[in-house]
């Protein structure tokens, strides 16, 4: 089965029933005992495994299924054309993470220098308790939190790496390095697709500020790195998943990551202690913990018993409950990248947990998307019309998506008020 165009665009596979049910089993077999699993996982075609492919590496799961396979051996039961990418996936990612740790540590060293307070976010900091190897990691870009005060030669060492500011969201700088390709799903494992670095940015007096005061010093790979303290890394996590639960896209990788940080982290009373004073002094801490811990326990089970009451599914608010029993797993399982039901989420956070956009400005955009290739230096004419021919299809591709995403809002809309109506009766 194509995954891409000729214009390397990637494409959907259509969704079918026994699609859906080997997306299910898929995440069962991270719970189930090694039989269990393999029952679950066994009866489907080779079709039906290359049509999941690309929710698998949407959804930050390839890589983590794969290994999970293997640790169940269950891996003899995927076709070997299927077995076959995965391997090339992972041999491939092994790479870009190794590429990204070096960027991390050269980063890192330069910062201590400058005597820049900074923490690396997410990435290498996530193992062992969230990640049981960092090469099984799908990861778009790194992550530094640094204070505001020192942005300005932050900057000056991130363009030493070859990074170009690309975009500024609110605290957020966003950072291009590398020549722009067009799209194509396998560039989330390749070292050689154009980089991506965020500087997230800590104002004085910040809740945020409060959070890089707490760093530690830990080592990786013999590197040492300042990473946020351990409570923090957890509710940062949590925090990420709200924020994108209230965008239009959040992975499952991030889910079973939060979920497995609990597991490992039971019976450690003054972790859980740690983790809900942090959860106090951070913007929706506590609502984002009790968020992400629903959907852990909705995908895979086991995590209510495991944390604090105040965090539990009783403690959620009526309205965000509704909201993630109706879409979150549909929507977390979906092949589709996008949606506008966050809409609906986002009017249930005080405050927004994701911009300041107004429902009218999420459904009818007023400016178009952002360029996806850089045009190169010397550029002739072919390669001009290739890049005019990719961006232009990119934009077909959003308009479409406007178009049916605001046409599902406004059904699931009217759904919505009348379901919230019903609870409050």
């Amino acid at each position: 089965m194509k995954v891409m165009s000729d214009s390397r665009l990637p494409i959907r596979p259509k969704l079918t029933a026994r699609t859906a049910a080997l997306k299910e089993a898929i995440v069962a077999c991270f719970t189930l005992d090694p039989g269990p699993a393999r029952v679950r996982l066994t009866g489907y075609a080779e079709s039906d495994w290359l049509k999941v492919l690309w929710w698998l590496d949407t959804s930050g799961m390839a890589l983590y299924f794969y290994d999970r396979a293997h640790e169940i051996g269950a891996d003899a039961i995927l076709p070997r054309t299927m077995e076959s990418a995965l391997a090339q996936r992972l041999s491939s990612n092994r790479l870009r993470m190794r590429s990204l740790f070096y960027e991390s540590r050269a980063l890192a060293a330069w910062f201590e220098g400058g005597n820049i307070p900074y923490a690396l976010l997410k990435g290498v900091t996530l193992t062992s308790h969230s990640v049981p190897d960092s090469t099984l990691r799908s990861q778009a870009d790194l992550d530094f939190l640094v204070a505001d005060r020192f942005a300005d030669l932050a900057v000056h060492y991130i363009h030493r790496l070859g990074y170009r500011l690309r975009a500024r969201s609110q605290n957020t700088l966003e950072f291009r390095a590398g020549a722009s390709n067009p799209p194509d799903i396998l560039d989330i494992y390749s070292a050689k697709t154009q980089r991506a670095l965020e500087l997230h940015l800590a104002a004085s007096a910040s809740c945020e500020m409060q959070v890089l005061s707490r760093r530690q010093m830990r080592e990786f790979n013999g590197a040492g790195i300042y990473a946020l303290a351990p409570a923090d890394i957890l509710i940062e996590q949590a925090r990420h998943l709200l924020k994108h639960l209230c965008g239009e896209h959040t992975r499952v990788s991030w889910v079973f990551e939060f979920w497995r940080h609990i597991r490992n982290r039971k019976n450690e009373r003054d972790f859980w202690r740690a983790a809900e004073f942090c959860a106090a002094d951070v913007t929706h801490g506590d609502l984002a913990m009790r968020v992400a811990a629903w959907l852990a326990e909705d995908l895979f089970g086991g995590t209510q018993a495991e944390i604090p009451a105040r965090w539990r599914a009783d403690a959620l608010p009526v309205r965000v409950r509704l909201w993630l029993e109706r879409y979150a797993r549909s929507l977390l399982l979906s092949d589709t990248i996008g949606n506008k039901l966050y809409a609906l989420l986002r009017r249930e956070v005080p405050g927004g947990a994701e911009g300041q956009r107004t429902t009218c400005q999420i459904l009818l955009p007023r400016v178009a998307p952002a360029p996806i290739l850089t045009a190169q230096h010397n550029e002739s004419w072919p390669q001009k019309r290739a890049r005019y021919r990719v961006e232009a299809q990119f934009i077909i591709r959003r308009l479409w998506f406007h178009l049916r995403e605001g046409v599902r809002f406004a059904i699931e809309a009217s759904r919505w008020n009348r379901a919230v109506a019903r609870t409050e009766q």
